[in-house]
């Protein structure tokens, strides 16, 4: 993604210019924090309402996937007159199959396992992906290891095991935290959250590579992750009330009610929290934007243990932690790196 680092400083001439000029400056300062604490509640606020309604999100998602699509498509071909049918080099069109793979696949696999795991849970999973792809990053680049990486590593893993709290490790504690829900479910749920984490990992890494060396669009990107989306949803959809149930019947009573239409329209909110996303990228350090951005894992253990019945014991809670240390460890020896380099040059 490309990042607009901008930085407006001030020099008062007198207490009067003060007084006036730099009220605006602190908010534009942090309004790049504030974008990207909104779109994290909107998105975690989103999911939780859609699963607290007992509607599926694969089917809940279908209007805002049908929304973005559209509205992306008449974007780029009626305002910004992109052309949809570049002529594209091999290893660009390789990228972008990657990126729309696991962008799709990440995020879908990521709502599917919250059919699996608490929230909070699966949130920290899902936010393993910081360390996932300095991992990846550095094996790709042959870079060593640094100790930040290493620390973060190990807390990582420290964490997932305290989330995943296996039976062998934790055989007390196993039973109290997953009460209605089976050994082997969560082992599914955890399988399904870190395949998503990994996948999210390599559309962060092509993603960045499209952008920074094809100068691919981003709304591009976008809409190819939209569409395929909507494809993904319905295709599903299609075989589950086709193939695995009384079409008439189960359609009625899946689509045709409140709960649906009710959780249909808060899946809209992830719209806006992808344009909120944008905006906190082009107004804050990607360091920051990725620490601000890990209060999603906050937001579901708040709405999980205050609204919900299942609340979430001490492991989980102390593994959430270890796993929010390590995103401020990466993110934070990153800032400090490139402060450096930005000072020297």
């Amino acid at each position: 993604m490309e990042i607009d680092n901008e930085e407006n400083i001030i020099v008062p001439l007198t207490e009067q210019t003060n007084s006036v000029e730099l009220s605006p400056t602190i908010v534009q300062r942090f309004s790049g924090i504030f974008y990207a604490l909104l779109s994290a509640f909107l998105f975690t606020i989103s999911v939780f309402i859609t699963k607290q309604l007992e509607v599926e999100l694969l089917s809940a998602l279908i209007p805002r996937f049908l929304i973005q699509t559209v509205s992306l498509f008449i974007y780029m071909k009626f305002i910004k007159h992109y052309s949809l049918y570049k002529q594209s080099e091999k290893q660009e069109i390789l990228f972008l199959i990657l990126n729309v793979f696991c962008s799709a696949s990440g995020f879908l696999a990521f709502f599917i396992g919250y059919r699996y795991l608490p929230l909070p849970d699966l949130t920290t999973i899902r936010y393993t992906q910081v360390i996932w792809t300095a991992i990846i990053t550095s094996i790709i680049y042959c870079e060593k290891p640094s100790i930040p990486i290493i620390l973060a590593s190990l807390l990582t893993t420290i964490g997932v095991v305290c989330v995943a709290q296996p039976n062998f490790l934790f055989e007390k504690t196993s039973n109290i935290t997953i009460s209605s829900t089976d050994h082997d479910q969560r082992l599914i749920g955890l399988s399904i959250a870190l395949y998503a984490s990994i996948a999210m990992s390599l559309m962060i890494i092509s993603n960045k590579h499209l952008l920074t060396k094809y100068k691919t669009k981003h709304s591009l990107i976008m809409l190819q992750f939209a569409f395929v989306s909507l494809c993904i949803s319905i295709i599903y959809c299609f075989y589950k009330y086709y193939f695995l149930s009384d079409t008439i019947q189960s359609l009625k009573k899946d689509f045709f009610n409140w709960k649906y239409l009710c959780a249909s329209s808060v899946c809209l909110l992830q719209i806006i929290s992808s344009i909120l996303v944008q905006k906190a990228i082009k107004r804050e350090h990607p360091s920051i934007f990725t620490i601000v951005q890990a209060s999603d894992i906050l937001f579901s253990i708040l709405l999980q243990n205050i609204f919900a019945s299942m609340k979430s014991n001490f492991l989980s809670l102390f593994g959430s932690f270890l796993v929010l240390i390590s995103i401020l460890i990466i993110s934070g020896f990153k800032f400090i790196n490139e402060k450096r380099s930005t000072v020297r040059t």
